[in-house]
């Protein structure tokens, strides 16, 4: 369930940001905060993507960046950022509006809020709306409430 791995305190809403790292260093800052993870693993998340491309944008407005739990992290969290403006993680790519920062210790773990993200970012009108909340509050209501709507149906 996301709301065993979504703090309030990790859900942001940003105007812009000015390039692709700065993007990927934003997403996780407030578990670096927190102590989830390391620097290490946005440096790792960084690196990766200079290597292979940005492998953790998913669609339109979705990126679900992620790296190696041995690159820095220290506990299981989540982190959400929605940009008003959307960002591109290479020239030709999707712009992304949504952040979705996970760090998990494990392959397994998180998978049930996996599963829960891959249905919201398959459901074109429930990432509109998300994307267009006002708040971060409004943004953390609307995943535990999406959240809720697929366990009663699973």
């Amino acid at each position: 369930m996301i709301l065993d791995m979504l703090k309030k305190e990790n859900v942001q809403i940003l105007d812009h940001v000015d390039d692709w790292k700065e993007a990927i260093t934003v997403s996780l800052r407030s578990l670096e905060e927190q102590g989830y993870v390391t620097p290490d693993y946005a440096k790792g998340i960084i690196d990766i993507t200079n290597e292979m491309g940005p492998y953790y944008v998913l669609t339109d407005d979705v990126a679900l960046i992620h790296g190696r739990p041995e690159t820095g992290v220290l506990k299981k969290q989540l982190a959400v950022t929605v940009l008003r403006k959307p960002i591109k993680f290479s020239e030709d790519g999707k712009p992304v509006r949504l952040l979705v920062a996970l760090a998990t210790t494990d392959s397994e773990s998180h998978m049930s809020v996996i599963q829960t993200l891959a249905q919201l970012f398959m459901d074109e009108e429930a990432l509109k709306e998300l994307i267009q909340a006002e708040t971060a509050e409004d943004v953390y209501e609307y995943l535990l409430e999406f959240d809720r709507k697929v366990q009663e149906n699973s």
